[in-house]
């Protein structure tokens, strides 16, 4: 009984099924019961559905009237294709990453290019969009029929470029290097024409970017090549005064693969000429000089046509004299003929011979004195030509600051020429589809517009919920009593609807009936002795059930076999008297006045099986007869009479007589209404209760109804005190 007694100090009693126990997450039992997050939000959302289904009922009417006043508009698209200025080399994945760097950043800027200021201004002036009819008729433009200053017409051009900006929907085409370009009007030959005119002048203002990009090229580079002219010239000039002055003759000049001029002057082109007559002149010679006479070999003789000639003439002489010989005699005429021949040709033969000896030796002479005076003259040359390479070093300094400025000034011509040529010829915009007019409006859309404001409907019902549920701070979960306030739960009762509490009580079916016994069973636990003797039942508030609580704990304590009389405390504003339908002519406040006559104020309800005391007449000094001490004298008598007392006591809060009854009863039972009473009103009674010394028993949650089912209460009575009844009558 004493660990009993522990348990109702620290809460409520611990259930046998350790699964339903009553303590929170960090209570004693180590079970939760408090509700998942999903279910709280569900159930303050059917708690609230009145303001939850009117904000979005508003919404969505909302919605639909905003559908019904828009303007149309009709929208229309045109479509561009835009490229990249130069493929990029993707071989290497650095090179790939930074070409999708590239590319990335080049498509954004296109888009902002496509988004800017000073495209909607070209727009405008091409399109003359400031005194466009249709335009101004669509936008409400304000424009003035006298002449406009330059302030207002620029003014006006603001506003125009602004409608343009807000109008415009730029859309890329994914995976691809298109792009939409839409204008919503109300006018469906309006939003064509600004499109088109809009994709127009995107492509004119590329090609005007390229074309001034192009002419600032050109003027850069007419500069840079003039600088290099007239460096090239000076070089040039340089070079040529150099070479006159040192006398230096250039015949021929030839420039390399690398840029480099090789030169060739008059003194080299003589020495290779020169040169080359000194090797024919001595070959000239060494053959002059094999045709001298030469009486060892005899070769001279032998190698003249004109000797070899008459030689075998004699031996053909000589030949026949011998065959005439061998037949004649000496002094035939024949034979004295080839003799005399012979002689002839051998005279002949000295002759050539002495003559052929003397034309080669001046030959020879001739050919030794060329070659002589061609040497002379290769010595001389080559003087000459080592004391101009001497000199020919500033020459060749002089030389290459000419091919520099020569390579600079043909590279930027080059350059130059290119540009000219290829101008503007290309652009990497091009217009695919041209805008054509909407032939029905894009917006308002129903579907959308009902879809956004029920969107905004229950966004406005979420907040409305979170701002009443952070403004209730009655109590929804029974079982939050003991974290809020430290009191055990001891009973939850039901919420009695279409019937008297007094009638529902006395059905022992009934679900009042089997809450109250529950709760009565949780009292025994309560002091060792069992339920107390003597309670007092009290509230922060009227209308809390309290007076309710206390004829329904007498009538089940009546029916367990126990004598209890249930005396009505609350003499200011009296109700047990009302509910029983019974006099209140004698009671409380006369006892406490004197009155002895004890038996005379308590009345029989054998119907509830318990006895009363009525309040009696309302006293003008209720807190002072509350706390006289024939209020404990009373409550000794009547305890010596009856197994169980129960006051039912005014409410705490603004009243004195609870704290002063409560110090004369065994115990306090504080009666809370659920969905109703705040937690700072519960507090502030609790806090008078116990400065009294009162002692506190538990709590009672009193009209538990259809906004706690979602707590496990209104949903189980329902279900679990009808079942019998239900099942009774089937059978």
């Amino acid at each position: 009984m004493a660990r009993k007694m522990n348990e109702i100090v620290r809460g409520p009693i611990v259930p046998a099924d350790p699964m339903l126990s009553p303590y929170g997450e960090d209570g004693e039992g180590g079970y939760s019961t408090s509700l998942p997050e999903i279910e709280r939000i569900l159930s303050a959302i059917l708690n609230h559905r009145n303001w939850v289904m009117s904000a979005i009922v508003g919404a969505l009417l909302l919605g639909l009237l905003a559908t019904f006043l828009a303007t149309p508009e009709y929208t229309s698209t045109a479509r561009i294709e835009v490229l990249p200025d130069s493929p990029i080399d993707t071989s290497v994945d650095q090179q790939r990453d930074r070409g999708v760097v590239n590319e990335i950043a080049f498509y954004n800027t296109q888009y902002s290019l496509l988004k800017s200021e000073s495209l909607a201004e070209r727009v405008v002036r091409a399109g003359s969009l400031t005194t466009d009819k249709d335009f101004i008729a669509a936008f409400d433009l304000e424009v003035s029929d006298a002449g406009m200053t330059s302030a207002e017409r620029r003014s006006l051009t603001d506003k125009a470029v602004d409608i343009l900006l807000d109008q415009l929907e730029v859309s890329p085409v994914r995976t691809s290097s298109l792009i939409d370009i839409s204008f919503s009007t109300p006018s469906p030959k309006l939003s064509a024409r600004l499109a088109d005119l809009w994709v127009t002048q995107f492509v004119q203002a590329t090609i005007d970017r390229r074309f001034a990009a192009t002419s600032d090229a050109r003027k850069y580079l007419e500069a840079r090549l003039e600088t290099l002219r007239q460096n090239l010239e000076t070089s040039e000039r340089s070079l040529i005064n150099y070479s006159v002055s040192k006398g230096i003759v250039t015949v021929a000049s030839e420039t390399d693969s690398n840029g480099r001029t090789r030169t060739q002057t008059l003194v080299g082109a003589d020495i290779l000429q020169i040169s080359e007559a000194l090797a024919k002149a001595r070959e000239a010679r060494i053959s002059a000089e094999a045709e001298l006479p030469n009486t060892m070999t005899g070769v001279a003789q032998v190698n003249a046509p004109t000797i070899s000639a008459l030689r075998q003439k004699r031996a053909v002489a000589e030949a026949e004299l011998a065959q005439m010989r061998t037949t004649f005699a000496d002094d035939y005429p024949t034979v004295v003929a080839l003799r005399s021949e012979i002689a002839n040709l051998d005279k002949s033969l000295r002759d050539e011979v002495g003559r052929s000896s003397q034309g080669n030796r001046e030959a020879y002479n001739a050919a030794l004195k060329r070659e002589r005076d061609l040497e002379a003259e290769l010595n001389g040359l080559t003087n000459r030509y080592n004391n101009q390479q001497r000199e020919s070093i500033e020459m060749a300094i002089l030389q290459r600051e000419v091919d520099s400025n020569r390579q600079l000034y043909e590279g930027l011509l080059q350059r130059y020429k290119e540009i000219g040529v290829a101008g503007v010829g290309t652009n990497n915009v091009s217009l695919v589809d041209r805008a054509k007019p909407a032939e029905r409006p894009s917006s308002p859309s129903l579907l959308i517009n009902l879809a956004v404001a029920l969107l905004a409907g229950m966004a406005l019902a979420a907040g409305l919920v979170f701002l009443l549920e952070k403004m209730d701070s009655s109590v929804r979960d029974p079982q939050d009593v003991l974290p809020r306030f430290g009191l055990p739960l001891l009973g939850a009762i039901p919420e009695v609807l279409n019937r008297p509490v007094a009638d529902a009580i006395t059905d022992k079916k009934s679900a009042i009936y089997e809450a109250y016994f529950s709760m009565m069973t949780n009292l025994t636990f309560l002091t060792e002795h069992g339920a107390p003797r003597a309670i007092m039942l009290t509230s922060s508030r009227p209308k809390e059930g309290k007076s309710n609580s206390s004829l329904c704990l007498a009538t089940v304590l009546a029916a367990t076999g126990k004598s209890v009389i249930l005396v009505d405390a609350d003499v200011r504003n009296p109700s047990l008297n009302r509910y029983l339908d019974i006099p209140n002519q004698r009671g409380l406040s006369h006892y406490l006045s004197g009155d002895e006559d004890l038996n005379g104020m308590i009345s029989e309800l054998p119907k509830f099986g318990f006895s009363i005391i009525t309040a009696g007449k309302m006293p003008p000094n209720a807190a002072e007869l509350l706390g006289s001490e024939r209020l404990g004298t009373l409550i000794a008598k009547l305890l010596e009479r009856y197994d169980h007392v129960l006051i039912d006591s005014p409410p705490l809060l603004g009243l004195a007589d609870a704290p002063l009854i409560a110090r004369r009863v065994e115990g306090v039972l504080f009666t809370i209404e659920a969905n109703a009473t705040k937690n700072r009103a519960i507090a502030t009674a609790l806090n008078r209760l116990r400065m009294s010394g009162a002692k506190l028993f538990g709590a009672i949650v009193t009209k538990v109804g259809a906004r706690n089912q979602v707590y496990g209460y209104g949903y189980g009575y329902g279900y679990g005190f009808s079942y019998g009844a239900e099942k009774s009558d089937d059978e």
